[in-house]
């Protein structure tokens, strides 16, 4: 006795089992576009050799390979791999080949060994004590026994396994009934008189009852098959009322009965004919029947059951009616279609035998691809022995270069490491010069203030002492005997000049506290504007135009009309006001022909103002000084170096914009202003 495979105990064991006879059971409903997805998380899965086996097998059956492969192909592979579970001891593998073998012979129309093969599969399912499924290869073998006209043995082993009728799930027990019920049908086609009328009955109890069964189950197949098989007996029993009912239930799931044969709309044309026969307008009856069986006859075979029926009723009401040609002819055309089956049949059992005959020819080149297949396992040996020398030098080599990739990698890491302390030195070096720069630059500014404000302070400090000096000797002479007219008027008017130099003095110290307090932007209360800045510098050129014409210098303006910002109208004129202001004092005073030009343009984002004289320019060290507070070539004479400061602060904080200094290549010097079109509201802290 062969030992059975060890039943699976584990979760994952029957999990991957459980998916395994998912995937049969689509096979077997005809579910394929799920198969398809199945069958991809199957192959992701991981299977003991028993699962692995029930895949391939899983592979044999309809639907389940893609594209379709030869069935002899197919019956052959089932062969070997029933021999491979014999030798696993499978007898659930067993089952399902010869389940998978019986489909594959029904559809080359072996019905007689498809017979043999359902009987085998039933007896495993047995031995594997699933007693449903050998049931429903039971009734899979009454429903091949209606293609090898085996009725009353349909008849007799349905009522046998009705008995048994909880083993049987819903599609089974369809299947089990309407098996039954055409029997019936077929053996009162063979009839005539009571005898047919009693048999369509007993068909038409049972597809009746099929129907019940599959409305309850909603299974649209079998509750079309159900209408279309009622209507036919219907009309054969001259049923009028209760065909057109089924009729119309057909007509309402047109779509889907195309879908499952295409002979569907024969069957419904042979009952509304079969209805015309029986009454009054029989004549016409007659010729529907007589048209219809000549469509049939250039159909091909796929429509042989309906041909069947059309033939047998031409030749019933033929003999009844005694329309003896017609029948004898239709008797003849129903004898060539039985022998086109037999043609069929044996053509396929013909090519079959030829590919089973081609089977030792096929293995005697397997076998001679095996001894080359030998051959050639020897020569990779050899190989691969070639290849584990050379492999073993390699690994020497790889060592070493691992080796001195971990040295590079630490050299790398030391370099790494050196590289962030001497970053941190220069950080720290950086921030101390910036501290030095900040204090060197606040340095300036206060030796700037110091010196701009010690002119006036010192003249302002004279005056004070020299005025309190005449008002001490003032007083003197007014307690002392004798004060001139003379003397007062003169005490006086010494007093007046102090006053007024004092106050020259302070006005001058309170200016330079002003222009020193317009560095910051906060003191510029002005508030956002929308305006025209082409318009804004035409109206300063004006305010300056006399000054121009004293000074002989020419004005070139250059700017196009309608530009628009949002921003500081009178800061911008500031702006433009110092520039000009230091071109006029500084570099164009000396200059022969002097000229200024304004240059206006824009985009979407920005307006861009270049301002450029033809003067002296500035020397290259001091480019970089220029905006810090107080730096001024003339400081003490005709300037304190706060214009170009004041300029950078607006523009740069106020307006949001840049602002750049250059040499002019030919002489002179140039000023470019760019400020956004829309300036933001400035964050102050």
């Amino acid at each position: 006795m062969k030992n059975k495979l060890a039943v699976p105990t584990t979760a994952h064991q029957l999990d991957q089992y459980a998916l395994l006879e998912h995937g049969r059971s689509m096979c077997l409903a005809g579910q394929f576009d799920q198969l398809q997805l199945l069958l991809q998380q199957i192959s992701q899965a991981s299977f003991n050799p028993e699962q692995t086996l029930l895949l391939e097998v899983l592979m044999l059956y309809p639907g389940s390979a893609s594209p379709p492969q030869n069935h002899t192909k197919l019956l052959q592979r089932a062969m070997n791999l029933h021999e491979l579970a014999q030798a696993l001891g499978s007898d659930l593998a067993r089952a399902w080949i010869w389940e998978a073998m019986q489909l594959i012979q029904i559809s080359l129309q072996l019905h007689h060994a498809a017979l043999h093969s359902t009987a085998m599969a039933a007896e495993m399912f047995e031995h594997c004590a699933r007693p449903r499924d050998a049931m429903s290869m039971r009734v899979s073998r009454c429903l091949i026994m209606i293609h090898c006209e085996m009725y009353r043995e349909v008849i007799a082993m349905s009522e046998t396994l009705l008995k048994q009728r909880e083993l049987l799930d819903t599609i089974a027990l369809v299947n089990l009934l309407r098996s039954s019920a055409s029997a019936y049908y077929f053996l009162g086609n063979e009839t005539d008189g009571d005898e047919a009328k009693l048999a369509w009955s007993n068909s038409l109890n049972l597809h009746q009852e099929c129907l019940r069964i599959a409305q309850q189950a909603r299974i649209d197949k079998f509750i079309l098959i159900s209408h279309t098989n009622i209507a036919v007996l219907s009309a054969s029993l001259g049923m009028r009322k209760e065909t057109n009912e089924h009729l119309l239930y057909v007509e309402g799931m047109q779509g889907l009965a195309e879908s499952i044969n295409i002979s569907w709309s024969y069957w419904i044309r042979y009952c509304e004919i079969l209805l015309l026969c029986q009454g009054a307008e029989f004549n016409h009856g007659w010729q529907l029947l007589l048209a219809l069986a000549n469509e049939l006859a250039t159909d091909n075979m796929v429509t042989a059951p309906v041909q069947d029926a059309v033939f047998k009723k031409i030749v019933r009401l033929g003999k009844q009616r005694g329309y003896f040609e017609i029948a004898l002819d239709a008797s003849e055309r129903h004898l060539e279609l039985s022998r086109q089956r037999r043609h069929l049949l044996s053509k396929t059992l013909s090519d079959t035998i030829d590919d089973v005959m081609a089977v030792p020819h096929l293995q005697q080149k397997n076998q001679k691809l095996s001894q080359q297949g030998y051959a050639l396992e020897a020569s990779l040996a050899r190989r691969n022995t070639e290849l584990s020398q050379a492999l073993s030098k390699l690994q020497i080599e790889v060592d070493i270069r691992s080796q001195a990739e971990q040295a590079l990698q630490r050299a790398h890491a030391d370099l790494e490491e050196q590289v962030r302390q001497r970053t941190q030195e220069l950080e720290q070096a950086m921030r101390l010069v910036m501290r030095q720069e900040k204090q060197l630059a606040l340095s300036r500014l206060v030796v700037g203030v110091a010196h701009e404000m010690n002119t006036p302070l010192g003249n302002a400090t004279i005056a004070a002492s020299t005025m309190q000096h005449l008002c001490q000797n003032l007083l003197l002479d007014i307690n002392g005997p004798s004060l001139s007219r003379s003397k007062l008027q003169n005490t006086l008017s010494s007093i007046s000049e102090g006053i007024l130099l004092l106050s020259r003095a302070l006005n001058t110290a309170s200016e330079l506290v002003q222009r020193f307090r317009s560095l910051a932007i906060e003191q510029h209360q002005e508030s956002l504007t929308e305006y025209d800045v082409s318009h804004r510098c035409q109206l300063l050129i004006e305010g300056w135009k006399n000054r121009f014409r004293q000074a002989k210098v020419e004005v070139y303006l250059q700017s196009p009309t309608g530009i628009k910002q949002i921003g500081y109208p009178n800061a911008l004129s500031q702006v433009l006001d110092q520039l000009i202001d230091n071109a006029m004092r500084h570099a164009l005073l000396t200059t022969q022909n002097p000229q200024l030009d304004f240059i206006l343009s824009a985009d979407e984002t920005e307006i861009c103002i270049e301002v450029s004289d033809n003067g002296l320019g500035i020397a290259d060290e001091n480019l970089q000084r220029i905006f810090e507070p107080f730096f001024s070539k003339q400081l003490g004479l005709d300037g304190i170096g706060l214009g170009l400061s004041v300029v950078h602060s607006l523009v740069t904080d106020l307006m949001q914009g840049r602002i750049k200094v250059e040499n002019r290549v030919t002489s002179g010097l140039s000023v470019v202003i760019s400020i956004p079109r829309m300036t933001k509201l400035p964050q102050l802290s």
